[in-house]
């Protein structure tokens, strides 16, 4: 069984929320584990500052884990998944990080039974149907989890949640304010 741990954005900020996040990632990890570090929905050369906080991140918020990082190849992927447990989607550019993980050899097959942690575009891709806040306009994920999907939600969004509900098929719709999280085993 997989477990996907699914965050509506903004990681960076100091808040309770994000701290049980991070937490939650490594919860049932027992002595060493490996985090793949997966930045495909960010430029390259923003992956170094990523991987420099985020590690910060899971440092602090699992103290009873022995943790070692990789940082995601997108030719490399599969092979780095056979190492890494658990892998950490960061948020970003959600067509971006689709087009990587497309050099993936199966990405399905490669996450069966891990711990799956996702931030906004990591939510995104694993969703059926997803609310793209950039586009504004509903877009395809890769369907993985049978959801719709709005990150960065707000009370006010009546409007989204109406045209996503109605939308194609029939699925249950995910709503996930900034900060706040989710778990989901497939």
């Amino acid at each position: 069984m997989t477990k996907y741990i699914l965050h509506g954005g903004v990681t960076k900020g100091a808040d309770p929320m994000n701290d049980s996040f991070f937490q939650e990632v490594t919860r049932e990890s027992a002595g060493k584990t490996r985090i793949l570090l997966n930045y495909f929905a960010r430029k390259p050369e923003e992956y170094e500052q990523s991987a420099k906080e985020d590690k910060k991140r899971f440092l602090e918020n699992s103290p009873h884990t022995d943790v070692e990082f990789d940082i995601a190849d997108p030719h490399r992927l599969a092979e780095q998944l056979e190492r890494c447990p658990i892998m950490y989607i960061k948020g970003g550019n959600t067509p971006l990080l689709l087009k990587l993980l497309s050099h993936a050899q199966d990405f399905r097959k490669c996450i069966n039974g891990r711990v799956i942690a996702g931030v906004s575009a990591g939510v995104n891709v694993l969703s059926a149907y997803y609310w793209s806040n950039h586009n504004t306009r509903i877009m395809e994920g890769l369907g993985i989890l049978n959801i719709k999907v709005i990150c960065h939600f707000h009370p006010e969004d009546n409007e989204i949640v109406k045209k996503l509900l109605s939308y194609k098929e029939d699925l249950p719709l995910l709503t996930l304010p900034e900060y706040h999280w989710a778990v989901m085993y497939r």
